[in-house]
């Protein structure tokens, strides 16, 4: 009687290395981008508690998020790049930027941020 061959060849199991590898290596370029980022959307709510009910400026709102920027070593981005938008209840402060991380070769990976918050 014939048996059958179970298991994964050694060709199949160096292709799912390589994926892993892969995948893993892409994580690995952009856990600073998503830590960059958990740092801009505490400074955002830092910056909402710290204002909210004072009746701020613009300028005072970029200058507080620059001093911010600069406490938490973010150095990829100004005051400047915020945007703040006079709304209906005070301002509206967005952060909305992209990060390109090189892969391999010229392949690049790019990751969009959006976070806002209204301070009133």
């Amino acid at each position: 009687m014939r048996s059958r061959q179970r298991g994964i060849t050694f060709i199949g199991l160096a292709l799912l290395a390589a994926m892993v590898a892969i995948l893993g290596f892409a994580g690995l370029k952009l856990v600073p981008a998503y830590l960059e980022n958990m740092k801009v959307k505490r400074i955002l709510n830092d910056v909402k508690s710290d204002l909210d009910g004072q009746s701020p400026t613009p300028q005072v709102i970029r200058r507080q998020i620059d001093k911010r920027l600069n406490i938490e070593m973010v150095y990829g981005l100004k005051g400047r790049d915020f945007e703040v938008e006079k709304s209906s209840q005070g301002f509206t402060v967005a952060a909305r930027y992209e990060r390109s991380e090189p892969f391999i070769a010229n392949v690049s990976l790019l990751v969009t941020f959006d976070d806002e918050v209204e301070i009133r």
